[in-house]
């Protein structure tokens, strides 16, 4: 990138706008770190849109899920340098995919009286239509994957996520492992880390809102979750609270939802 301040543009999709509020709040030396930059869009703050391009950086809340949002998404993509992903629902598909578990039409008739107007399609990850350049998880996203997404990019190099699972964290910390002490359904082992480990570190098992680590075996904490007593539902639900399943967490559905849909992995 040149001497000027990098544009950079935050777009919002189908979310609670989580991430958008984690700008506000991150401490001041992420705000420091923003004010090198120039954020030219932000639904939250301004109005305009994929028309106040090119980007340097396009920023992407939120769970793809209706058609108008697929072709916006690969507008903002060919005007824009870096497209990242950030938070579950843009990174996996989040709580809005869960969804996916049904057909289409089941889902839009329990909350509306007349669907003829809904335009809603699956719920999908940003990735799932246009090439990223990285992902900030979380759910909300990271300070520390912010911090280094701007800060690498503002240097003109490829930003370095975070690429094991919560287990480590959980050891850095000199945590004990709830899932062996406790028998707690922990998804610290297939979940990517960044969280620091948060929910493990006040007695809480994981629930995997980081998304999945690359190459998790699924299939063996399934397995575990099993033999602990857990029933098909309670772990596929485990699996599917963040989003419909990627190819890492494929491997744990081993069941078909009531609505007749094939479960991930069939």
């Amino acid at each position: 990138m040149s001497d000027r301040k990098p544009i950079i543009g935050v777009f919002k999709y189908s979310c609670c706008a989580g991430c958008e509020f984690q700008l506000i709040f991150f401490q001041h030396y992420v705000l420091e770190t923003l004010g090198t930059v120039e954020i030219r869009y932000c639904r939250m703050l301004q109005s305009g849109g994929v028309e106040e391009g090119p980007f340097d950086v396009a920023l992407i809340e939120g769970t793809i899920t209706e058609q108008w949002q697929v072709e916006q998404l690969r507008k903002i993509r060919s005007v824009s340098q870096y497209v990242i992903p950030i938070g579950s629902c843009a990174v996996c598909g989040g709580v809005p995919a869960i969804k996916n578990n049904e057909k289409e039409y089941a889902i839009q008739s329990r909350v509306y009286e007349d669907t003829s107007k809904i335009t809603s399609i699956r719920a999908h990850s940003v990735d799932q239509y246009v090439p990223v350049d990285g992902y900030l998880k979380g759910c909300p996203m990271g300070e520390r994957d912010l911090v280094e997404c701007l800060t690498s990019l503002l240097l003109g190099k490829r930003p370095d996520f975070i690429q094991y699972p919560v287990c480590v964290e959980c050891k850095l910390k000199y945590n004990i492992c709830v899932l062996v002490a406790y028998h707690w359904p922990c998804m610290g082992p297939v979940t990517n880390a960044g969280c620091g480990a948060l929910c493990p570190s006040h007695d809480r098992a994981c629930y995997g809102c980081w998304g999945p680590m690359k190459d998790a075996n699924a299939r063996a904490l399934a397995n575990r979750f099993a033999l602990m007593g857990l029933g098909e539902d309670d772990i596929f639900r485990l699996f599917t609270e963040f989003g419909e399943p990627t190819i890492e967490w494929k491997g744990a559905q081993t069941r078909r939802s009531a609505s007749g849909v094939p479960s991930p992995g069939r």
